[in-house]
């Protein structure tokens, strides 16, 4: 017997983003998923673009599928909204869809729950995604950050694997999300990286995360992003990787990265102001002020981690990890934009 699925997809002013007719593309590649008992979840988070209005009037007419849409009076951000679509979900799995996603494959949820349900001790599935403009390329197969918790490049073979971090489209065991409880999407990260803090959970909870190459997806990747400020996605990806640092990591562990990453910004922020890149600058500043003003919150959150959610060592997952190396940190141009 089939268990039940509810898919989840995050919206924030898709028809601006990616325009109406992707938009619509891309709920209905969802929607005419061949599997017999799953719902979709269209939360959105204030739109004022007519998203709201146009996905209402398309799931009216698929009548044959139970939909439910819901409509956030603020922009909750993806884990907030993530947040919102879990408390109305009736599913025994929880897959999480992004808006710039695509299926082309009738078949693909079956897939990756056919991964899933071959080992109690798999947390989350996740699926290949493809460039949408130039579908022949690979755009994604999972993501790594190193130690220091900056995003990393690493080669791996495409083949059924363990990964470090998740990407859409990925599945969930229901009963995982409600274990890890409600650190398990951490809203105040509004952008960036709350992939990687779920991800590192599900790996302290003891259980795994498997890439699924089988199933693919059309991405047409930052289509939100690359309209976003500068400042407001620097903000939030820096706050982020700090804080997912301290909540998530071992206290040895903290101590022996942290300083690293701190390091990195603070001289980040020199280079900023001389590149006369003052959005860089004060992102970085605003990201550090951000940690040090909730650090009684963020320390709460690492409490209840540590003592809840923790089964396994760093080491588990930290062999996932990328090697720290200076030589790429100095070549990534969005830490250092020339």
């Amino acid at each position: 017997m089939n268990k039940k699925v509810s898919i989840i997809m995050v919206n924030y002013n898709g028809v601006r983003f990616l325009g109406e007719n992707n938009l619509v593309s891309v709920v209905k590649s969802f929607l005419e998923t061949n599997y017999s008992d799953f719902e979709f979840i269209f939360v959105d988070n204030d739109s004022d673009d007519g998203s709201f209005e146009i996905i209402s009037n398309l799931l009216n007419s698929y009548h044959q599928i139970k939909s439910k849409i819901i409509k956030n009076n603020l922009n909750l951000g993806f884990a907030g909204g993530c947040n919102v679509g879990i408390k109305y979900s009736e599913g025994d799995y929880i897959c999480l869809v992004n808006n710039d996603d695509k299926v082309y494959d009738k078949n693909w949820l079956k897939e990756l729950l056919k991964i899933l349900e071959k080992d109690a001790k798999i947390g989350a599935v996740f699926a290949k995604k493809i460039k949408w403009d130039n579908p022949s390329e690979v755009d994604a197969r999972g993501m790594f950050i190193n130690p220091a918790g900056i995003v990393c490049n690493r080669i791996v073979e495409d083949k059924e694997r363990f990964c470090l971090i998740w990407q859409t489209p990925v599945v969930f065991r229901r009963n995982l999300i409600e274990k890890i409880g409600d650190t398990f999407f951490d809203d105040s990260y509004v952008i960036l990286h709350d992939d990687t803090d779920s991800s590192l959970k599900i790996w302290l909870a003891g259980y795994k995360i498997v890439y699924v190459p089988t199933v693919n997806v059309l991405h047409k990747r930052s289509a939100t992003m690359k309209q976003l400020e500068v400042e407001f996605v620097a903000f939030h990806g820096r706050k982020n990787i700090i804080q997912t640092i301290i909540k998530n990591y071992e206290t040895i562990n903290v101590i022996k990265w942290l300083p690293v990453t701190l390091t990195i910004y603070v001289v980040s922020i020199f280079y900023y102001l001389a590149i006369k890149r003052i959005d860089q600058a004060k992102a970085t500043l605003r990201a550090l002020y951000w940690v040090i003003k909730n650090l009684g919150i963020i320390l709460k959150k690492r409490k209840l981690i540590q003592e809840k959610v923790r089964k396994v060592p760093d080491k588990v997952y930290f062999k996932l990890m990328c090697p720290f190396s200076f030589h790429y940190l100095i070549k990534r141009e969005k830490l250092w934009p020339r």
